[in-house]
């Protein structure tokens, strides 16, 4: 038999028959796959050898250990989430880590393929059950593995004894967990009656001496703390550690809308298949990465506020129009067509989250909104101190929930290190954001850790998403967003057919409409097309040009005029025809280059110009472009309109041109 998570309808698998459960609702089951490794001789394949850590407990100052195994793929600036194991009554830390039987080779297997870290702690062994001593010591080991590493998310587990503890603990601190697997364990330690002895020297006194201990202890009886996703496995036959408790609290977190997966067999005793602890491990692990919406979008309108710094802000970044707030809007109306959703950029540039408290009335709290999105940090390590940054971190909090909002933090972005914003210091920024999110109970996404995740995967992709050193073009601000909307609704978004917006000549339109001149900025050969183009459009325009020469110069060189030139200016349009002959030594110094002549052409905040760009191959048909592909991803990662030139189409330039401005509605 098993009880599944059906978005809270709870549905019975019995020896391959659905029997209708609670609501009466049929859900089928989906298992996610995991990738099995080999053990062999007690040493893993794909993970480093086990370390034994011997720490000074804060309880009681005795020595304690637990084993620590690290990923194969272990990087220190990358965020890897943490499986601990909880061994069984009688055994130590070492049981998950050398011992061949089934549950202890599927912990062991679950880490190695999804790149955890895999902890075994010896908690008080060989006869704790979670009691005060082992409770804190879990809690210290938290602390030292957050300490040594990079944290994202940590999952516990452990057989029997160890079952029960991994339920004792995520139920007295729900807060440091974010996934569940307990196998033979017994959710109620109060009707329980095996290893009494053991018990009571763990909780300091008999059921009778301490009964409160025991109802605190007891997953059942606090059943509400218990919101993250929890696997159980059971047997009918299991004397031991009989199931009921575990049965009543499936189906008790069900009822609640929980996400739990029971997998009872009638026909085991105290004992787990190894299929059914990866099971277990996989289902924990597909509801972690699909994380429970903080707020419900239906038919009531829902607001956002994001609070933040010129990331969050509108600015030349991303095409002086939107950024990740107006794009989550177009996510979150993705995952929920029919959602009442409207987002709130409060982005300013150079502010910090002493700026944010300032003007968190005027900016955020007016709109009175249901969530708050709260992003600083890139400018906060330059020139806040650590103290100041998490208390006002808290005091953002503190004040948006007196006004009935909830809030999650952002860390800052992946940034290319600088002397100004070295990485090791954002870490250690982002550790703070994490830190403070974990006192007060705010989620995190965590924008940091998923840029970093792209950059080891492809670091020449990831430095593509950003418009310079820190700040992020249109395409980091799509995964910001998609990344942001995870963390908001738990499931995914795609923005990858989001493109740049189509009325790219809507200010130049009003102007031509009401009469008035046009002054353009243009390079060649469109300085003197500009002028019968928009005439065509518009037969009455009076347009101004001024020509951008780009004969002989290098991209450096003309990013260095367009420095100077375009925002003294101020046209009403500028566009840019980089010719192919304005090369750069590398991939690198041409994407920078090409960047920042789209930057300086746009205004410094939100667009008070606007600004084309033409493919080289429009004028040019024939030359040869190897970085033509590259060219096309950087203009759409402004958020600029490209006007180009379709493969085999031998049209003039003029009518191209003129065709490619006439698409603007």
């Amino acid at each position: 038999m098993r009880i599944g998570d059906c978005g809270g309808h709870l549905a019975l698998e019995v020896e391959g028959e659905i029997a209708m459960g609670h609501r009466m609702r049929v859900a089928l089951r989906t298992t996610a796959l995991l990738i099995v490794v080999v053990v062999m001789g007690g040493s893993w394949l794909a993970a480093a050898e086990p370390a034994d850590v011997a720490f000074t407990s804060k309880f009681d100052q005795t020595e304690q250990r637990y084993v620590v195994v690290l990923p194969e793929a272990f990087d220190a600036a990358m965020s890897h989430s943490v499986l601990i194991a909880l061994h069984g009554h009688g055994s130590d830390r070492w049981q998950f880590v050398r011992d061949g039987r089934d549950e202890c080779r599927a912990a062991r297997d679950a880490a190695v393929a999804e790149q955890m870290i895999f902890v075994s702690p010896d908690y008080r062994a060989r006869t704790s059950w979670m009691g005060p001593a082992a409770e804190a010591d879990l809690l210290q080991i938290l602390d030292e593995l957050r300490g040594k590493y990079r944290i994202a998310r940590v999952v516990l587990s452990g057989g029997s004894m160890g079952g029960t503890g991994a339920l004792t603990f995520a139920a007295l601190h729900p807060q440091h967990i974010d996934g569940v697997v307990s196998m033979n364990g017994t959710a109620n330690l109060v009707e329980y009656d095996q290893f009494q002895e053991a018990i009571a020297a763990s909780f300091g006194g008999s059921k009778q001496d301490r009964p409160d201990e025991y109802r605190k202890r007891s997953a059942e009886l606090n059943a509400a703390r218990l919101s993250m996703p929890i696997a159980l496995t059971t047997g009918d036959l299991d004397r031991l550690v009989p199931p009921d408790s575990v049965l009543r609290l499936a189906a008790g977190l069900a009822k609640r809308d929980r996400r739990v997966r029971l997998i009872h067999r009638p026909e085991t005793g105290h004992e787990t298949k190894y299929a059914d602890a990866m099971e277990a491990f996989a289902f924990v692990f597909t509801q972690m990465k699909a994380a429970p919406p903080l707020v419900e979008f239906g038919a009531s309108p829902i607001k956002i506020v994001c609070l933040g710094d010129s990331v969050t802000g509108v600015y030349y970044h991303t095409g002086g129009r939107r950024a990740y707030p107006e794009m989550l809007e177009l996510a979150l109306r993705n995952v929920a067509p029919h959602a009442n959703v409207q987002v709130i950029n409060a982005g300013i540039s150079g502010h910090t989250a002493t700026d944010g408290l300032a003007r968190l009335d005027r900016d955020v709290l007016k709109h009175e909104p249901q969530l708050v999105s709260i992003s600083f940090g890139l400018n906060d390590m330059a020139r806040v101190t650590e103290e100041q940054f998490v208390q006002n971190l808290t005091l953002l909090v503190e004040r948006c929930r007196a006004a009935k909002s909830l809030v999650v933090f952002c860390t800052p972005n992946a940034v290319i290190n600088t002397s100004s914003r070295p990485v090791e210091k954002l870490i250690r920024y982002c550790e703070l954001i994490h830190q403070t999110g974990r006192v007060l109970n705010v989620p995190v996404c965590d924008q940091f850790a998923a840029g970093e995740r792209h950059r080891a995967r492809d670091a020449w992709g990831w430095r593509t998403t950003l418009s310079d050193e820190i700040h992020p073009n249109m395409d980091g601000h799509r995964l910001m967003a998609e990344q942001l909307c995870r963390t908001i609704t738990g499931r995914d978004a795609s923005l990858d057919d989001v493109g740049p917006p189509r009325d790219f000549l809507d200010k130049t339109t009003g102007l031509l409409k009401e009469g008035r001149a046009v002054r353009v900025l243009a390079m060649p050969p469109f300085d003197t097309l500009i002028g019968p183009a928009l005439k065509q459009l518009h037969p009455n325009a009076t347009v101004e040009v001024t020509p951008w020469p780009t004969g002989g110069k290098s991209l450096v060189e003309l990013e260095q005029v367009a420095k100077t030139l375009v925002r003294p200016m101020k046209p009403d349009l500028v566009v840019l025809a980089i010719p192919a002959s304005a090369t750069a030594a590398s991939d690198e110094e041409f994407l920078r280059a090409y960047s920042w002549v789209m930057n300086w052409s746009l205004s410094f905040g939100h667009q008070e110009w606007e600004c084309v760009v033409v493919h080289p191959t429009v004028a040019e048909p024939d030359v040869a472009m190897p970085r033509s592909k590259l060219i096309r991803q950087l203009v759409r990662a402004q958020d600029l309109t490209l006007i180009d030139r379709p493969e085999g189409d031998r049209s003039s330039a003029e009518s191209l041109f003129v065709k490619g401005l006439g698409r603007s509605r």
